[in-house]
């Protein structure tokens, strides 16, 4: 018996479909960089759904955090949080408030 054009093309998009979710099971979470811009020590809530941790920093460290797809950030005080953007990375500002790097107004990172 053989088979058909059309029953070699199903069977090899169902091999990519399967290949490519593999990989994207078994590649590591996203991660995020918050730079500290601010003058002082601050406190970042990593929001995770169901659960939720707070990292200290001191002024001009970079944090590292293992992100999932779904995370959320906050500084402690701030009164509102950030997910991350496509570049991962988020700095706090000078007042103390949680930015893109590339947003407007916001220094860049260095």
């Amino acid at each position: 018996m053989t088979r058909s054009r059309t029953s070699w093309n199903v069977d090899l998009a169902k091999g990519l479909v399967s290949a490519t979710l593999l990989l994207a099971l078994a590649s590591p979470a996203f991660a995020v960089s918050v730079i500290n811009k601010d003058t002082k020590e601050h406190t970042v809530t990593v929001d995770l759904g169901s659960t939720e941790t707070n990292k200290k920093f001191a002024t001009g460290d970079t944090l590292q955090i293992e992100c999932p797809e779904r995370c959320g950030l906050r500084v402690v005080g701030s009164g509102y949080g950030r997910q991350p953007g496509p570049d991962g990375k988020l700095l706090i500002d000078k007042g103390g408030m949680l930015r893109f790097t590339d947003e407007t107004g916001a220094p860049k990172a260095q």
